[in-house]
């Protein structure tokens, strides 16, 4: 009789529909049943034959038609036994979601959504997530006034590359890092099993995901020639089964399967229907990507209100497999030209009056910080035909050897889509960016430098670590940088915006927060339609999760 290996997840969720994810320890054909007022009322129900990838077994079951801003409890339920499917050995966790609420009748409630990144799930350490699952249970009778309504994990849910010292107990066979489908699958079981909290989390609050570097290893694609350079080293596999693995417990379950036409979701489907094991075609067409055969798109959207663009800031970046030096060096971008048209489309179309683009890694830094990696990314004299071309490709060849060496990859680095991004901004239109990756916590407002008296609002929020603290030499050279809160450069001026301290114990040094820690941002619309964000930042305290910090706006927007 088949179990649940990982899982249940709740993943997409929409006004009228739901996906819930889960592995399974064998085949089997599953039903998920959904339940308005308890098991008593009939269940509406969707079945789904599980999908066979690398020998273990997969569900992404999305049921339909259902009422928008309403509380559902939830089973899977195996065929071969009628009974609900469970994990051995593994404290039971409520399992539950809410949908989510029509444009028409969002205006009228807030909008809650939880976000953090980087978790690298040792044992006995203060983790953000895990508490968060605790503090659901503990509020359950409090849950539609302050649950979040989403979760959304801005990258590095695994450290493929950096295994921790509890997962290399459990799993001693694994290596210094994943090489292989089987080993990516060990660290995914590890960071959503392993830990009670983390479970409950994941069972209850519709969780969107997206990839960064350490889901497959550190600075992965951060330079032009690093995706040519790790194929000739013989890493080519690993790649390959990293995004394989990202497809399968994460990317998956983003999607709205009944409105997304997507090649890997038409190749699960299919092997589920014929009972053949899809690792090999997966492996195909993920290799074709990324050669450049193909163009899988893993950035998408989620139809809240307002609405939420999720970017693909990893796969993207400029990449060349030449060694033509003028290929190398030329100006780069983080987003391919098909996702920012993506973008540009979303961003116009939409008419809400807020725009939330999520980004695993921040578009905006603290000043100094964003003002180093963009002077290192502009290419100066490098157009043919130009006196100072040969100094120009001696300046460009200098700033590639120093993005390397300090570590910089974020988006001031890549002049062509900083570019594109301004014009965005330039519409009459609030934006929020939610990012992850740098491993503290900050907020930062900024105009553009031609319109300063525009009334619209652009707002950078980082949340990071859930569990990976920065170590106090990193920590140091973070602080040094610190003292300078304003700058302008790039068309934008720029400045970090105060954190108010909640705890004195906790880790505040100059309006940055080095915490493992969560963020909740509350949207509440005015009469006008206009969303102003609030934002707490809660972090582990005794081991219970707690209201540490709050950002402080400026005082016209508040």
């Amino acid at each position: 009789m088949p179990d649940l290996r990982v899982g249940p997840l709740v993943r997409a969720v929409s006004p009228d529909s739901i996906v819930i994810w889960a592995e399974l320890t064998a085949a089997e054909t599953v039903t998920l049943r959904v339940y308005t007022n308890g098991i008593a009322d009939a269940p509406q129900t969707v079945s789904q034959r599980s999908t066979m990838v690398g020998g273990h077994h997969y569900v992404a079951l999305e049921l339909r038609h259902l009422q928008a801003a309403t509380w559902y409890t939830y089973q899977l339920i195996g065929a071969s036994s009628g009974e609900e499917l469970v994990q051995i050995a593994a404290l039971p966790v409520a399992q539950c979601f809410r949908t989510l609420a029509t444009p028409s009748s969002a205006l009228a409630s807030p909008l809650r959504i939880a976000y953090g990144s980087c978790r690298k799930a040792e044992a006995n350490q203060p983790d953000a997530l895990s508490a968060l699952g605790h503090w659901l249970g503990e509020h359950f009778e409090q849950r539609e006034t302050a649950w979040p309504h989403l979760l959304l994990l801005i990258g590095d849910q695994i450290y493929a590359d950096e295994p921790s010292a509890s997962l290399r107990q459990t799993s001693p066979h694994l290596g210094v890092e994943a090489t292989s489908y089987e080993d990516f699958c060990h660290f995914y079981h590890y960071a959503w099993s392993a830990d009670s909290g983390v479970r409950q989390a994941l069972a209850t609050l519709p969780t969107y995901m997206i990839f960064d570097d350490h889901e497959i290893t550190n600075n992965w694609n951060s330079m032009p020639t690093w995706r040519s350079t790790a194929i000739q080293a013989g890493r080519e596999q690993m790649m390959i089964d990293g995004l394989v693995a990202y497809w399968i417990y994460q990317g998956w379950g983003n999607l709205i399967q009944h409105t997304t036409q997507h090649p890997l979701l038409t190749i699960m489907q299919q092997a589920a229907e014929s009972g053949e094991d899809a690792l090999e075609q997966l492996r195909d067409y993920v290799r074709r990507d990324l050669y450049g055969e193909v163009g899988l798109r893993w950035h998408y959207e989620i139809s809240s209100t307002p609405p939420i663009f999720v970017a693909n800031a990893r796969t993207e970046r400029t990449a060349t497999m030449t060694e033509k030096e003028e290929d190398i060096l030329a100006p780069t971008r983080i987003i391919s030209r098909k996702q920012t048209t993506d973008l540009q489309n979303w961003y116009a179309s939409d008419q809400s009056t807020l725009a939330i683009l999520v980004s695993s890694v921040p578009v905006l830094l603290p000043p100094a910080i964003g003002w180093l990696e963009y002077l290192t990314g502009q290419r100066f004299w490098l157009t043919k035909n130009n006196r100072l071309s040969q100094l120009g490709l001696q300046l460009a060849r200098v700033q590639q050897r120093i993005a390397i060496r300090a570590g910089f990859d974020h988006w001031p680095l890549y002049p062509v889509s900083w570019q594109d991004l301004l014009r965005l901004f330039q519409q009459p239109k609030d934006a929020l960016i939610l990012s992850g990756d740098v491993h503290f916590s900050y907020a930062l407002a900024a105009r553009l430098m031609h319109r300063p008296d525009t009334d619209t609002y652009l707002y950078q929020f980082v949340s990071t670590p859930l569990q990976n603290e920065l170590s106090p030499s990193d920590q140091r050279k973070i602080k040094l940088q610190a003292w300078i809160s304003r700058w302008s450069y790039g068309g934008l001026k720029q400045r970090i915006l105060p954190l108010a301290a909640i705890d004195n114990t906790v880790h505040i040094d100059r309006n940055l927060l080095f915490e493992n820690t969560l963020a909740i941002v509350t949207l509440q619309a005015d009469s006008r339609g206009r969303y102003i964000p609030q934002q707490d930042y809660l972090g582990c305290i005794n081991g219970q999760l707690k209201k540490i910090a709050s950002t402080t706006l400026p005082a016209a927007r508040k």
